[in-house]
């Protein structure tokens, strides 16, 4: 009984060997003219897009989906419909103007980004098909950008509108004379648009900056809070609370308490 099963284990693996050596394997060069597969020229790609690249910048993963618009015109002498957008990335979804275009008439392309578990370089195409050529792409359209993991900042748990913050609190022990002790915050703006903070109303004796003075989106600065000791006054208030202008969040959620001792 051992002795028949052994050998039909042996016949089944060398009947499978024949097998496995005619499965045909796509060169490098197959595949990589169905990630890129070549373009009209001439008649066949009447579609003429005012831009053929979007460059989204930098985005987040938890950003939402990015819908970025691809506007041609028929620019051939023929009516012609576009018979499908094809992806080479799963983080993308066409859609497209349908029906017959004739010369002279527009449309758009419509591509939508998901940058969810994308982080990293963006670098991916679309290609666009119409029926007077099946079988070549009239059109490439590219998406450009970064995807920034949402946890690259996790070191920086504090939330302040478009910023995030080590703390939301300093502590000065020792102030004395006229010494100017300072105390940094490190922080980075994870939002779209530059941001300076400020602060309207601050006591005569405290200075508020950032290195740099303007935070650009991404990058990484610290709020410098500086103690002017010859401002003091006789009686330390022991605590008081620094409002930051520049952001736009709740007031408990661009507020820094700070205390002073002695």
């Amino acid at each position: 009984m051992k002795r028949s099963l052994l050998l039909a284990l042996v016949a089944l693996f060398v009947c499978g060997v024949p097998c496995a050596q005619n499965v045909k394997r796509l060169s490098r060069q197959a595949i990589d003219s169905l990630r890129n597969p070549r373009l009209e020229r001439g008649e066949k790609a009447p579609l003429h897009f005012s831009c053929v690249k979007h460059d989204m910048g930098a985005v987040y993963e938890t950003d939402s989906a990015k819908v970025l618009r691809f506007p041609f015109v028929n620019g051939g002498k023929v009516a012609v419909r576009i018979t499908k957008v094809t992806t080479n990335c799963g983080c993308t979804a066409a859609t497209f103007t349908g029906g017959e275009i004739l010369p002279g008439d527009s449309g758009v392309v419509t591509i939508t980004y998901n940058p969810r578990h994308r982080s990293g370089t963006v670098d991916t195409n679309a290609f666009v098909y119409t029926s007077l050529s099946p079988e070549r792409a009239a059109a490439k359209l590219t998406i450009l950008g970064t995807v920034i993991d949402k946890n690259e900042w996790s070191h920086l748990p504090v939330v302040m509108g478009c910023l995030r913050a080590k703390r939301c609190s300093v502590a000065f022990e020792s102030v004395k004379g006229t010494a100017e002790p300072q105390q940094r915050i490190p922080c980075v703006n994870v939002g779209k648009d530059s941001v300076r903070l400020s602060s309207s109303i601050l006591p005569p004796y405290v200075h508020l900056s950032t290195e740099p003075s303007v935070i650009a989106p991404g990058e990484e600065a610290d709020i410098i809070i500086t103690i002017v000791g010859s401002r003091l006054p006789k009686k330390l208030p022991g605590s008081f609370n620094i409002v930051l202008d520049g952001i736009v969040a709740p007031l408990r959620d661009r507020t820094i308490k700070v205390t002073l001792k002695r």
